[in-house]
Order: C-alpha cells, then structure tokens, then sequence
C-alpha cells in the first residue's frame, strides 16, 4: 500500500462492513517520518447498540483488493449511545492558581482523558523537581456527563497524589502543572499555575506529660518481662495480622508477659484474650496538642501501674505509644510496615493536616525509638534517608507455613473450584486486599477488561469489598465494563486460604507496598505473583523466576503485565511455582517470631539495667 487516495478503511462487525472512511486527515506526525503521506490520518464515529456485546469488531484497510487489518477487538458494550473517538481534555483540580499552600504536603487530584481513554501515566511536573508519578485510573463518575468528554461511564480518569513537600527547599512561589500520557504517547499538559507555599510559624514545643515516674521494681516472684504492645486496630487487615501472627506465637514460648492496648476493637481480641493476652481498650489519639498530652500522661500511668519492662509498637499509627514510652524512659521498638513519608502518612491516616506540634512527634519517636523494625530493605532506606539518626533493622515478615501446608494437604483444589463456581479451564487471578485507593484495583479492572478477548478463560477474583465510596465504585465498574461473567467481588473474608487455593496467579497492582501478607501467602501456595514493582516486593519476586513484575502507576504496564501472565504456558506456571514454593521457606513465622523474641528480651534487660 502506498498512495492514501487510494486507500479505503472499513469497519466490519462480526465481518459484515458497518462504516468507512477515506484517508484525508493530517497527520504531521506520520509525515515526518514517512515524507509523502500527510493527509493518511482517518477518524470514524459510530453508534453502539447492545446487541453488538460479544461480537467482533476490526477495522480493515483496502488497497485496491488487497486488505490489511489494522486490529481486531472484541466488543464489551457497557451502555448504548454514541462515543467520541481521540478526545483529549482534562483539568487540575487540586490546587488551583493562587492558592496558598500551608503544612507539609501537597495534595494534588484532577482528572485526564487522552485519545478518548483514562490516561497511562499521570506526572506531576513541580518546579525543576523530576516529574513526580501520581496515582492514575481512579474513578470520576462526576465527569460522565461533561459533554467535552463523550464518556458514557466511568473509565477510570481521575489522578491524584500527596506530595511531601518539608525540606525540599522549593521556592515561596511555585509553578507547576500535570502532565498526563496515553498509550499512544500523546500528552495532555495541564495549564500552567503558581501556588505560593507559606512558612509555617515556629510554634512551642508541647510540655512534658505531668505524672510521669519511673517504672516501680519487678517482684522477684516472677521475673519474666512485660511487654506493652500498642496496635492502631484489632480489625483484619496487613498490619494486624503482623502483630497477631508474632504474638501468638511469643505467647507459647512463655518468656514474656503483654499487655495489648488498641484505640479500636475487632474480630481479633478474641482469639488474643483466648491466648491469655491482656486487652486494654482506649481511645483514639487526639488531633490537638492540649488533649494530646493528657493521652500521653493516660498512657504514660497505665504503663507505670502494669509495671512495663519495654514497649512494642506496630504500625506507623501509633507514634503515641512510642512518645509515652519514652516519656517513661522505658525501652522500645517500633515495627513499622509503611511505606510513606511520615507527613503524607499522617495526612492520609488522620484525615487531616495534624498540628506540627503533634506530627513531629512522630519524627521525634522514629528517633527516639530503640531500634525501628521494617520488613523490607527498601522501606527501610527510605526511612534511614529521612532520618539518619534512626536505628533500624530490618526483619522479614512471617507466616504460618505449617498451617498453609495442612490446608493444601487437607483440601482438593477441583473440588474447591466446583464448590465455588469456577471450572479446571479458567485462569484464576487473585487480588487480595481491602478495597482502597491505593491498592488500584479500578485500574485493574480496566486493566484486566482490556485484555479479555485475548485470554477469555482468564477469571479475576477480587476479596476485600468494603462499602466505600471508592468500593462502591469498583462494584458498578464490574457492571459498567460488563465483566460480571469474568470478574467476582468478594467481600472482606477472614476465611483466605481457600481463595489461594483456588487461584493460578496472584496480582497486585497497589502502587505502595512494604511486603504485603498476601503475596507471602500466595508464593506458600504456589502462585505466581503479578504486582507492581514497588518498595519491597522486588526484593521477594523475581521476574520471569517466580512472577512478573510491571511498573507502577501505569495503565499500559498493568494491561502488558496481565498479558504476559495469562499467557504463561502451564509449564512455565509450573516451574514458578516451585520457585515460589522454595522462596516461601524464608517467610517462617517461626523465625520471624526467635528474631523478635531476642529483640524484645534484651530491651527488656536493658530497661532494667541487667548486663
């Protein structure tokens, strides 16, 4: 094929020719590398009807008999109606030109539509800082009616991030904007604005906690250390189960005696109290300075009364534990999962900017702090590079591989399968974690709708639905996309193993993630893993050995990494998960559980001067 003039491009459904068009458009772009075809570009808009869902679609070129396809998809038809082709708009919504910038996070959210699709990356361009990656394929429902869109659901074209901006020494006034890229490699760029970043005024540093005394001395009757443990939560979730999984083990050593104390109840308590775990239940930590201190002092007496040798915090939530820690001059460690800067983090966690007074806090205890434990070697740099006075250590995470190994042993996976509505043909993908932004499972499912017609036997299972705006919206993007065939949304389920079990490939598409659990559990059943290449999950998965790694924050990455896994041979799913089975032997709980042991029993001596 050569001249355009003579070229025809038809649309065929199902093979039967619904529209064509003749080549007339400029295209400036194909010009400069083919000298001679400027006028090649074509465009052709067509009405959807819902009879077409199932069907074939492919767009043909003819050359004087001769046809060349140009592609071939097969329709999934969310809703009838006209669509816009190649629309590219979008808008900053968050921060606007002139706004004042106070604290020590810059909150960015908007939404980008490039060539009629979500946008593949989104980039923050701040200064002459290098683009900064946002979060992208967020839902925006409020703009499905904006006319300039043509969007007939939502695709999932929203963006947004929160960026540390302390110590950066940006300038008082800042200019940014967004710059946004689709898989085509054109670009959407946000207009210009400057935004002015505002000093905070030094403030007083908060008094110390009244009634703070030293610990009173052991009774000789029984010497075994206390330990104090403070949790942000007795839910389910990562980081409780951490905590859970480590003290129940602690507890039949009998070395230690622990005091629980948790702002909120959850479905563990019982098994902990069952344990013979002391639970105390307090409150959530204020949000103002005065109230503050009197919590610390709370905590502080609470701590003096149970006669506390050292003091175990779990999760970066409960920097409160550690400031009344060493309020009381008692030792501590703080087991820290994730991977945030300390402002952005608090921000997130809290719902709101905290005062500095109290978000320093937090820095202070990362400081203050015995040793600071992280579960991978990359969180742990990024903290160390924040504050480099800080003790850390790294101590891989643990898990029950005895209890994993029994439940295969015990359990038929066909049978499994049957009972839960799935057959020996599918391909099963496991996301498995709650429901939340940053676990990206809206971009997933776009993601995953992308790439059905080529792998139709894949199936994806999602377990963590909780009813959240964001929840909510992942719920009606299953219908929207019309992947209710393909796709099942499972609620929050303590009950996990048999979800492993079932599955071929674990994906994970969270765009921040320490080491999670599940893909600890996943690889001791034998699944290769699919995720984002993130913080410490490389240090775990090794592509093309045990998994497949993609880039975060990419849409394209995403859809090119789900390809490459649904169309792994069984043979080559097979050897990963050997692999993965090898690798798992590093995640026993019970060394997981020796290393905190010592970690623990040689604070508590030092608390208590002992050599």
């Amino acid at each position: 094929m050569r001249a355009t003039e003579d070229i025809v491009v038809v649309v065929q459904l199902d093979g039967r020719t619904i529209s064509r068009a003749i080549p007339s458009l400029a295209r400036p772009d194909v010009f400069a590398v083919l000298h001679g075809f400027l006028h090649s570009g074509w465009a052709i808009t067509l009405t959807v009807e819902p009879s077409w869902s199932g069907k074939i679609l492919e767009i043909v070129a003819i050359d004087n008999g001769h046809k060349k396809s140009l592609g071939r998809r097969t329709v999934r038809v969310a809703r009838a109606g006209s669509i816009i082709h190649g629309t590219t708009t979008g808008e900053l919504d968050r921060p606007r030109h002139g706004d004042s910038l106070a604290g020590n996070v810059l909150h960015v959210a908007g939404w980008a539509v490039v060539d009629g699709e979500a946008a593949d990356t989104v980039e923050l361009l701040l200064d002459d800082e290098p683009p900064i990656r946002l979060r992208r394929g967020e839902p925006r429902p409020d703009i499905v009616a904006a006319e300039q869109t043509g969007l007939k659901f939502d695709i999932g074209a929203g963006y947004s991030g929160a960026v540390p901006i302390r110590g950066r020494g940006l300038p008082s006034t800042l200019p940014l904007r967004i710059r946004a890229t689709g898989s085509s490699g054109n670009v959407w760029m946000s207009r210009p604005i400057t935004v002015r970043i505002e000093e905070s005024a030094p403030l007083p540093s908060l008094p110390e906690p009244a009634l703070v005394r030293q610990v009173p001395p052991r009774s000789p009757i029984d010497s075994r250390p206390r330990i104090a443990v403070f949790v942000h939560s007795l839910d389910l979730g990562g980081g409780e189960l951490y905590i859970q999984e480590l003290l129940l083990r602690l507890a039949t050593k009998n070395t230690m005696e622990f005091l629980v104390i948790s702002p909120r109840d959850g479905v563990l308590r019982a098994e902990l109290e069952s344990a013979g775990f002391s639970v105390h239940l307090g409150s959530p930590m204020p949000l103002e300075p005065k109230p503050y201190v009197d919590r610390v002092t709370e905590l502080c007496s609470i701590l003096a009364t149970w006669r506390c040798d050292a003091v175990l915090a779990n999760t970066l939530a409960t920097f409160i534990g550690i400031d009344a820690a060493l309020s009381c001059q008692l030792p501590v460690v703080w087991a820290i999962h994730e991977s945030f800067d300390i402002d952005v983090f608090n921000e997130a966690y809290w719902g709101r900017q905290l005062p500095t007074e109290i978000g320093d806090r937090a820095r202070s205890a990362l400081r203050g702090a015995d040793l600071n434990v992280f579960v991978a070697d990359a969180t742990r740099k990024m903290f160390e590079k924040a504050e480099p006075t800080a003790r850390t250590r790294t101590v891989r995470y643990g898990i029950d591989l005895e209890a994993i190994a029994t439940y295969q042993d015990t359990h038929d996976r066909e049978e499994l399968r049957s009972e839960l509505g799935f057959t020996d043909s599918d391909r099963i993908l496991l996301c498995m974690g709650m429901v939340q932004e940053r676990k990206s499972q809206f971009a997933l499912l776009h993601a995953f709708a992308s790439i059905l017609d080529k792998s139709p036997h894949s199936k994806l299972i999602i377990v963590g639905f909780q009813p959240t705006p964001y929840g909510l919206a992942v719920r009606k993007t299953i219908d929207d996309l019309d992947l209710g065939n393909a796709v099942r949304l499972v609620d929050v389920d303590p009950a996990t193993y048999k979800w492993f079990m079932i599955s071929d490939i674990l994906v994970s598409a969270s765009d921040t993630e320490s080491l999670p659990r599940s893909i600890l559990e996943a690889m001791a059943f034998g699944l290769p893993i699919l995720a984002a290449d993130v913080f410490g999950i490389p240090e775990v998965v090794e592509d093309g050995i045990n998994g497949w790694l993609f880039e975060a924050r990419s849409g394209s990455a995403l859809s090119a990494g789900l390809l490459r896994a649904t169309a792994a041979t069984d043979t080559t799913l097979a050897e990963m998960s050997r692999a993965c089975r090898v690798s798992s032997r590093a995640f026993d709980g019970e060394r997981f559980a020796v290393e905190f042991e010592e970690i623990l029993i040689a604070l508590a001596r030092k608390g208590a001067n002992e050599p």
